[in-house]
């Protein structure tokens, strides 16, 4: 079965970027293992010296998980013209390791404007040694204008290029 492990870049449980991932999973077939992870706020403040000698047992986990997608999902806001703090804290951990070395990853950003941030997250990810494929990324402008008080995605363009970036997951080979 076909991994696909989403990490929320935001550390709000109401943002936007959770309610895409929510609605990107719906988009996805049932018979793809579909793993979200929104928890940054409880990952431990990087340090460097703990990273490769004593790293702890969240991170351990968080590696392995990473280790054995298929493909890795983050959907991400933009704070001040940049990646937000607790996707890099996490991305931090990651770097001394090579799970992500050849990984395939679909970048979304979510954003009022978002272009800083989605050109630094594709040059972190080349950095930790990622796959990036443009076809799998989506830089999302403006989103809170396309998304309702509830959260249910509303624009017809912004629902169409979900659904596309839906079909691209899932018809990644392996």
């Amino acid at each position: 079965m076909k991994t696909i492990f989403a990490i929320v870049g935001s550390a709000s449980t109401h943002s936007s970027n959770h309610h895409i991932i929510k609605h990107l999973q719906q988009e996805i077939n049932a018979d793809i293992h579909f793993t979200l992870f929104d928890r940054l706020k409880e990952l431990p403040h990087f340090d460097p010296e703990e990273s490769q000698s004593h790293p702890p047992i969240e991170i351990i986990a968080l590696r392995q998980i990473i280790q054995e997608a298929d493909i890795v999902l983050i959907s991400s806001p933009e704070y001040i013209f940049s990646v937000p703090s607790g996707l890099k804290n996490l991305l931090e951990w990651c770097a001394a390791t090579t799970v992500f070395n050849d990984k395939p990853i679909s970048i979304i950003t979510a954003a009022a404007q978002g272009e800083h941030a989605h050109v630094e997250l594709q040059h972190i990810m080349r950095g930790l040694g990622a796959q990036i494929d443009e076809k799998r990324n989506l830089l999302i402008q403006g989103v809170s204008g396309k998304l309702d008080h509830s959260g249910e995605i509303w624009d017809e363009q912004l629902r169409t290029a979900l659904k596309e970036l839906a079909i691209q997951l899932v018809n990644r080979k392996n």
